[in-house]
Parts: C-alpha cells; structure tokens; sequence
C-alpha cells in the first residue's frame, strides 16, 4: 500500500515537471469584453509556494495611471470643488504714465453647487497703490465677489474657468508732488474673469483681471466734494491683473 502512494506522489510530481504550459485565462460575464490570455512555463511556477513569477515582457500599462494625489482626485471627483479657502497674493498693471500694484488677500465660501459648476462668495481687502508723474496715492479696498467656479473639461479638471460680478469700496489719500493732499472715496462695480489651477490636494493658485469696470471716485478737497464715473475695460492697465495662492482650509474636504 505504501508502494502504490510512493509510486503515485512521484507519477504525479513528473506529470507536472513535463506536463505542457498551462494557459490561464481571464472570464468575464459580459460576452462584449474580449478574453485575455496569459501563458505562464511549468519553470515559472513554485512547487513549494505555488508563486509564480511573471515574465519581465508582461508589464501593466500605466500610462493612464493618476501622476499626483489632486489627478487621482480630479479623475474620481472631477467636479470636486472645496467648501472654503482663504487666498493671498499680489496685482499690477501698467497705465500710459502709471505704475498700479496692490497687495490683497481674500476668503471664499461655497454657496452651491451646480453640475460641474460651483457659486462662491467672497470677502476681501487689499492695499492698492498707484505711482504717477505728478501725483501717488494709496487705498485700502475692500472687495465682496460672487464668482462660478465651471471644470473646462473632464480631462483637465484641474483648471476651473472663473466668472462673475464684484463690488470694490476704496479710500485713501491723493499726495501731489508740490505737496497737496486730499483724501478720495471709490467705489467700483464691474465683472471679473480668471482660472482657478490646483497644484495639490491644499494648494491652489488663482489668476484673476476684471474685464469691465464702472467707477465711481468722490474727493474731498478741503470740504469741497468733486465726483468723477468713468467706465473702462483695459486688461492689465486701470484693471489690475491679480495673482493668488489659495490654500484649502484642513476642514474643508473637496466635494
């Protein structure tokens, strides 16, 4: 008896040492998938550990594979959008005989959400200064924004479109080069447009210009008010062009 299993165990030990490759095959319920074949040598199988070692031509394709944690999130999620940021950065521009640049910082709140899109709100102040021939002068401003946020498409989710309206209050003092002063109120009503890009799962950077603005600045000379409105849509002249770093606040998870 212990002959015929000795003689067995090795009957069926050479049977696997000679025995053709073995095909195994990938089946799938769907008779619309194609099936998929792996051949895999008797050589490449462990005995002992039954692990198999795959030949080094066999690679999985991973070029469609997420490159950053924010592509495996824009891939999963790609209307993913952060409930509240807060943004801080700088702005200039250049008008025929002046220098504009500002320093801002702002926070944004989600609203809505819209499909693909997102309604923000935004609260801001900033300092704004203008350098001319004859004459400089400085504001604060304090901004309030209602902007959508819209995925340009699915492939590059990380680029958002930016659109929307704003309301800018300033003040602040004109200084003259023969040194008159006077202070100066301006309130400005218009529409922005820019790109919200993510760089990482917290970070963000924002590029913003108004495109039409409606001004509408009141000085006070001495207790004598004078009141000027102009409207003007010059990209990065009178309308500054604004650069931001967004940073996603840690409880405020994209959804």
């Amino acid at each position: 008896m212990k002959t015929t299993q000795l003689i067995s165990t090795v009957f069926f030990l050479c049977l696997i040492g000679t025995k053709a490759p073995i095909m195994a095959q990938n089946i799938f319920d769907e008779p619309s998938l194609e099936m998929t074949s792996i051949e895999i040598l008797p050589s490449a199988v462990d005995l002992k550990t039954y692990e198999i070692s795959v030949d080094e031509e066999f690679q999985y394709d991973n070029t469609l594979s997420p490159k950053s944690i924010t592509a495996y999130e824009a891939q999963n999620d790609p209307i993913a959008f952060a409930l509240n940021m807060i943004a801080f950065g700088a702005g200039f521009g250049f008008s025929p005989g002046e220098t504009l640049w500002c320093i801002h910082a702002a926070y944004y709140l989600k609203m809505a959400t819209l499909g693909n899109k997102a309604l923000f709100g935004s609260l801001g102040v900033g300092y704004n200064y203008t350098n001319a021939e004859f004459i400089t002068f400085g504001a604060i401003d304090i901004a309030l924004k209602a902007l959508m946020f819209s995925v340009l498409a699915k492939q590059f989710s990380q680029v958002r479109a930016q659109y929307g309206f704003f309301a800018n209050y300033a003040f602040g003092k004109n200084k003259y080069n023969d040194g008159f002063r006077n202070n100066f109120a301006r309130l400005s009503l218009g529409v922005m447009v820019g790109l919200h890009i993510l760089l990482t799962s917290q970070w963000s950077m924002m590029v913003q210009t108004n495109v039409l603005t409606y001004q509408q600045q009141t000085t006070d000379s001495n207790g004598i008010k004078v009141k000027d409105n102009q409207t003007f849509g010059l990209f990065n002249k009178a309308n500054l062009l604004l650069l931001s770093l967004v940073f996603i606040l840690p409880d405020s998870k994209q959804r």
